[in-house]
Order: C-alpha cells, then structure tokens, then sequence
C-alpha cells in the first residue's frame, strides 16, 4: 500500500510522465539536433553536452545542464523532459526541482510548477527564489495571506530580490507592499539589537580617562632672565 502511495506521489509530481531507463542511443541524434548548425557558442555546448550523456546517460547533472541550454535554445519541453530526468536519476538534486517549476510556470502549468517550487524548498529550505516563485503562484490563484507570507519569508533570506535587475519578476506581483510590512517587525528587530561580547577574548575593563596634565601656554612661559654684566667691563659715561 505504501509503495503504491509513493507511485501516486511520484507521477504526481512529474505530471503522470512514465519514465524508462535512459540510453546513449537517445542522444546520439536527438530531434533538435539537426537545429545545431549555426556555429554559435550555445551550439557547440549543446553538441558537447550530448555527446558527454552518450558516455554517461546516468549522470543527472549533464540531464540538468542539457536542459537549461535547451530552454535557451527555444526547446522548453525537450528542456522539460531533460529536468525530469535528472530528478529520476537524483530525487534531492533541488537545483534541477526548480528549474523545472520553472519550465512548467512558463508554459502555464501551475500546478506542475507548483508541486516542483514545492519540493525545490523541501530539499532545500530557504531556497528564497523558489519561494518568491511559490508566491506568485499563490497570489495568481488569489490566496493572498498565503502569498504575502511566502514573499516575506523570500525577502528576509535574499533582500536583492525585490530589485528588478536582479529579479525582473518582481513586476508581476502587486503584493510588494503588503510583503514588506509583514517582513519589517522582524527585519527592524533583528537590524537594532545591539549584542556585547561578539569578539569572543578576554574582557577587558576600561582604564577611566585621566584629567590631561596643565601645559604653560606660551603667554605663560618666562623668558630666561639676561646673564649678569660684570660692573668693572661697563664702559663708564662718556
């Protein structure tokens, strides 16, 4: 029963996709192969990419890799199917999760991305983009308290996503405000607390400052008196 709870789960997750063992031969001429032939950098990764999957078919890593070059290359569902390979191949590999979710957030299934930006922060918690992802997620199916909770909990771990040069996305929700007052209590608490100690040595006590000692100032400074004149080398009066 278990076994067939953890089926259900598992199709569940890649969209009921049913996975076979994977074999050189199904990278030795793949469909967009015959796209790789304008001599650009991409191209050539891509075709070096290949042939190292020929090698070693079982490596998630190269799957994964293939994938984002492919999503660059304008095949997202060969892409796709690349992400869930690697996932099949490592179940806890968070990176290829998440790229996932975000293949299938692209494509408009919410919910595949969903589950994939799910099990990204479930095999790596606090992945902040997975969870800004997650947010517009929520916030596009109108459960905001939900939404807003995520985007807090994403800003706090990686504040620089709430520019857009560095999360262009940031755009899309209209929550921004609500989010930032929902992080502010703690951000602000954590900011002003002012801990002692923190250079872990010896304590030291402070020597009280000394009154500074009084230095004659130059008006007080008395000038050395003339040496005595010997009387008898006077010149007398003429």
């Amino acid at each position: 029963m278990k076994r067939a709870l953890l089926l259900l789960a598992t199709l569940a997750a890649f969209g009921c996709t049913q996975f076979r063992n994977v074999t050189a031969t199904d990278y030795e001429a793949p469909f967009y192969a015959k796209y790789l032939n304008t001599g650009s950098a991409l191209d050539a990764r891509i075709t070096r990419t290949l042939t190292a999957l020929q090698a070693e078919p079982n490596a998630a890593h190269l799957h994964n890799e293939l994938g984002m070059l492919l999503v660059q290359k304008g095949f997202p569902k060969d892409a796709e199917r690349e992400f869930e390979r690697a996932i099949d191949l490592d179940r806890r590999y968070y990176e290829a999760w998440y790229n996932l979710g975000q293949v299938r957030a692209a494509r408009g299934d919410e919910g595949g991305a969903r589950r994939a930006f799910a099990a990204t922060v479930d095999h790596k918690p606090g992945h902040a983009q997975a969870l800004f992802q997650l947010g517009l997620i929520e916030e596009k199916l109108r459960h905001t308290d939900r939404a807003i909770e995520l985007y807090a909990k994403a800003f706090t771990i990686n504040p620089k996503l709430m520019e857009v040069g560095a999360n262009p996305r940031i755009l899309d929700t209209h929550l921004l405000h609500l989010a930032l007052i929902k992080m502010y209590p703690n951000a602000h608490d954590r900011q002003t607390m002012q801990f002692q100690g923190m250079g872990g040595g010896p304590r030291v006590t402070p020597t009280p400052p000394q009154a500074p000692s009084k230095q004659p100032t130059p008006q007080q400074i008395i000038p050395p008196s003339a040496p005595a004149t010997d009387p008898s080398q006077q010149r007398p009066p003429s």
